[in-house]
């Protein structure tokens, strides 16, 4: 029973045979074919937007392009103490950007709000061009603690932003879950509550190594081309990446993939709420449980090949996540174990 990460889930096997089926012909290189051409059309109909799309092959990537777009050297990117792009992204941001600044702001299981981007805004100003420059906003669509922003969230936050001149940014890693738990469509959580660009996710949901960067805002006029090629993250082969989108979306494999492992993980918390001397520690909106374990209790799971992840924060701080192709058959046992657990 393997609950450590979404990362480590198996691919859409209408992917594969895509593959295999593109594989027999060539095809135009770097993006220019007509693969690419049909992913970007699907993309749009989905978003219900004429995109500008770019695809990479990480989040890392997705997230350090996207920013490096819309904060200067000398800028400043606000976002969670615990997002992502902050605590597991290796400097990346700060590198692509050429020295932009992370700024963390408190944050309430996992999500930023308005009052407390007022309050380290207004550290800001005094010492003029002495001081990095705010820039953009970084928000992380689901948190980096499985906790989901809605519509009304993000729009306070963007009308912030824009009296601010910053631009919104989403890390949307798990933005699939996102859209599931809020039963919403992508552009509701998007560009119609203000965001500016995008990166969307859908390697931890069935493809093999596909992320995408979504343009919203036409006023951003960056050369979005020359920094995915400087970056190292211009395919020549293209069509390979953007095939996956084409059997991601297609039946709406994408979101009916994201139900079901939001629906695991709370299969998941049922099981462990029924210890006593286990606390889940935050709401369970999307495909992870964070939850207290004792030790000994951790230790009885490892012995039933029960795999999870330990976290910061708590003391003995767990995590589980169910991915789309987490089995019935591993929540029942779980399940089994946790009703023989001793409290």
């Amino acid at each position: 029973m393997n609950f450590q990460s979404d990362n480590q889930s198996s691919i859409f096997p209408e992917i594969i045979k895509y593959l295999e089926e593109i594989n027999l012909n060539s095809a135009p290189a770097y993006g220019t074919d007509k693969i690419t051409m049909q992913a970007n059309e699907m993309l749009s109909e989905l978003f219900k937007i004429d995109l500008k799309v770019m695809y990479v092959s990480s989040g890392t990537a997705a997230n350090s392009i996207a920013l490096s777009a819309i904060c200067p050297p000398y800028g400043g990117i606000l976002c969670s103490d615990t997002a992502h792009i902050g605590g597991d992204e290796c400097g990346a941001p700060e590198f692509f950007t050429g020295g932009a600044k992370l700024i963390p702001i408190p944050s309430n299981n996992g999500l930023i709000n308005e009052e407390n981007l007022v309050n380290m805004l207004n550290n800001y100003g005094l010492h003029g061009i002495h001081e990095i420059l705010p820039s953009a906003i970084s928000l992380t669509q689901a948190s980096e603690l499985g906790t989901v922003y809605n519509p009304d969230n993000i729009r306070k936050i963007s009308n912030f932003a824009k009296k601010h001149n910053l631009y919104i940014h989403m890390d949307g890693a798990r933005f699939s879950n996102a859209c599931c738990f809020l039963k919403c469509e992508p552009a509701d959580i998007t560009w119609k509550s203000g965001v500016d660009i995008l990166s969307l996710g859908t390697t931890k949901n069935g493809t093999m190594s596909c992320e995408a960067i979504l343009i919203f805002n036409k006023d951003i006029k960056e050369d979005f081309e020359r920094r995915q090629k400087r970056a190292g993250h211009l395919w020549s082969k293209n069509r390979y990446m953007s095939a996956q989108i084409i059997k991601w979306i297609e039946n709406e494999r994408w979101i009916k993939a994201a139900q079901k492992a939001n629906n695991y993980a709370l299969s998941i918390k049922n099981s462990l709420s029924k210890n006593k001397n286990i606390i889940i520690e935050y709401p369970v909106d999307i495909n992870m449980v964070f939850a207290r374990i004792p030790i000994a209790i951790q230790d009885k799971l490892k012995i039933k090949n029960v795999s999870f992840n330990p976290w910061y924060g708590s003391n003995n701080l767990t995590r589980f996540v169910t991915s789309w192709d987490t089995t019935s058959t591993e929540i029942k046992n779980f399940d089994d174990i946790m009703i023989n657990v001793e409290n």
